[in-house]
């Protein structure tokens, strides 16, 4: 029996290891990909006007891998969001006015 356990301790303890390591750290690596994924994206940059859930107005005014920190204008307050959590914000952005050409 003691065999048997140290055998499997040998072959498969390397994987239990992994697990314990992934699933102490996932929050970590799950905040650093979204960030990377808004960072690299062109959605939305630095200094960009946002709507937060269609009705606080606000600036990006920093963008890091771990976190974004908003300028809200109503509150007059810097608001810091994990990047992991900007995905339930509901962000707007305003689009510019394209004047269309009318020839008369």
């Amino acid at each position: 029996m003691k065999e048997l356990i140290s055998q499997y301790i040998g072959e498969w303890g390397w994987l239990v290891i992994v697990a314990v390591i992934g699933f102490a750290f996932k929050d970590t690596v799950q905040n650093f990909f979204i960030g990377l994924q808004f960072l690299w994206g062109s959605d939305f940059n630095i200094d960009d006007m946002v709507y937060i859930n269609g009705n606080k107005k606000a600036r990006i005014v920093r963008q890091t891998i771990w976190k974004t920190t908003f300028y809200v204008y109503d509150h007059r307050r810097k608001f810091v969001v994990p990047n992991n959590m900007i995905w339930r914000l509901n962000l707007e952005k305003d689009l510019p006015v394209i004047k269309e050409k009318t020839d008369i």
